[in-house]
């Protein structure tokens, strides 16, 4: 991906109906298990739906995203990189210029928190892949 726009978060993205199976609940119906479902599905569209306002086209969380989330950056043409390291991520956002966001009620700031480079793309090394930045805020030529 070139002329990349990013968010580098740290924020759970991984509501869905299998935690809501790992949970111990009385409900007096199926339908309303089915409704706890829609919620943690509507709850986490929302979450998805702030986060693409800010405009980004790479979204790098620390932590695990699962599909659904996943899949709806995806249909709007995001590229998600999940489960960064932490130490990772603070030398992402130094790198890039962004910020390290966990809430996401401010899109006008999307200027001063989204980093920035020119081209992301995902390079062997021996036998591992790794996923290479070039063109940031702070680099060489």
């Amino acid at each position: 991906m070139t002329n990349c726009k990013i968010m580098v978060a740290n924020t759970p993205m991984d509501y869905d109906k299998i935690k809501i199976y790992a949970i111990k609940a009385k409900v007096d119906s199926i339908n309303t298990m089915a409704e706890l479902e829609s919620a943690e599905k509507e709850k986490m569209a929302n979450k998805v739906k702030k986060i693409l306002s800010y405009g980004p086209t790479v979204f790098i969380n620390r932590q695990l995203i699962y599909n659904y989330p996943e899949q709806l950056m995806a249909d709007k043409g995001v590229m998600v990189i999940e489960h960064a390291d932490f130490d990772g991520i603070e030398r992402l956002a130094a790198s890039t210029g962004a910020e390290i966001l966990s809430t996401f009620d401010n899109p006008e700031r999307s200027e001063k928190v989204l980093g920035h480079c020119s081209l992301i793309e995902e390079r062997m090394i021996g036998e591992d892949k790794v996923i290479h930045l070039q063109g940031t805020k702070d680099s060489t030529p």
